[in-house]
């Protein structure tokens, strides 16, 4: 954030666009620095959260009201006990975790947004490697030493995860800017032009073997946030109980990649542009500078170097920003 901060304090400008906005970190960035900002997301689960966190509304519940909720949920064995039995959490979990869902249903949406963004937070501090891509329910129900991860943290229950993730939503809040505009959610290529700036963080692709998607990562967490249709969007066939990838706008064609990019500045050709990526997979950096050389007359390419857990690999983030 601080290395972001420092090149896009260079970009002059009043309107812009984090078309991959994810966690909303970096929504929350250019807010900070005076910016106008729409945060869009092609997954349910990021918008929500963004809702959450953004919304002008912001705190209208209290640790106490959290807590009465959460005293009052009544475990209930419906879809996700039925449906994910020995995946991703205990037979007794998956139940609270529908009777959180049932409940949920007669909270204000305001506040839905709030308590689901809790929820999903706490799913993945359960999970081993904060990740859905793999079961690993008996990775951290045995009794092995493990690299990654804290068992503690994964045998809290939901209820206390939920609650001090709500304690840090309520200390953060009054330092969020009430300049960020939360699309409905949607493919980044579908937003319409006119903003100054534009920032973009898609998915990052392997060179030399597939890269998991962001669905097949974060798929529970897509199907809490969309409960009532969660059965209509499964893969029949799919062992792990993933959402069918039709189902999800995302950037999965590696191939298509670099024509996805360039039909996003071309869509927003009066925009400056901006591309988080990688180094050292695909594509290149060289090709990826080519790219904005071809469609920008001033280019800036910074680089800045970090590691990542479980990896004794160095690695190199790319900030490109063109400027028409």
């Amino acid at each position: 954030m601080d290395w972001l901060r420092e090149e896009f304090v260079r970009v002059e400008g009043c309107t812009a666009l984090d078309a991959f906005g994810g966690t909303g970190a970096v929504s929350h960035l250019l807010s900070q620095l005076g910016w106008d900002v729409t945060y869009n997301d092609a997954f349910q689960f990021n918008t929500i959260s963004a809702r959450a966190l953004f919304s002008p509304a912001k705190m209208q519940l209290s640790v106490a009201d959290v807590a009465s909720i959460l005293r009052a949920i009544q475990p209930h064995p419906g879809f996700i006990h039925a449906t994910f039995a020995d995946l991703y959490f205990t037979d007794e979990e998956n139940a609270w975790l529908d009777g959180f869902m049932v409940a949920l249903a007669h909270v204000e949406p305001a506040c839905k947004d709030l308590l689901l963004h809790c929820l999903f937070q706490a799913c993945l501090k359960k999970r081993p490697y904060n990740l859905f891509h793999r079961a690993n329910l008996k990775l951290r129900q045995s009794q092995v030493e493990v690299q990654f991860g804290n068992r503690t943290t994964w045998e809290k229950s939901f209820a206390e995860h939920i609650l001090s993730t709500f304690e840090e939503v309520q200390q953060m809040q009054p330092s969020l800017g009430s300049n960020i505009r939360v699309t409905a959610g949607g493919a980044a290529e579908d937003i319409a032009p006119g903003y100054d700036f534009v920032y973009i963080d898609p998915p990052y692709f392997k060179r030399a073997r597939a890269t998991e998607s962001y669905l097949s990562r974060y798929h529970f967490l897509e199907g809490l946030a969309r409960y009532e249709e969660w059965p209509l969007l499964l893969d029949a066939g799919d062992r792990l109980r993933r959402i069918q990838t039709s189902t999800i706008n995302e950037w999965t064609d590696k191939t298509a990649l670099i024509k996805n990019i360039e039909a996003l500045i071309q869509k927003h050709s009066k925009a400056k542009f901006a591309l988080s990526y990688v180094s050292g997979e695909y594509p290149s950096e060289e090709e990826l500078f080519a790219l904005f050389s071809d469609n920008f007359s001033h280019v800036h390419l910074s680089r800045r170097a970090y590691g990542r857990a479980l990896s004794k690999q160095k690695f190199c983030d790319l900030l490109l920003i063109g400027e028409p």
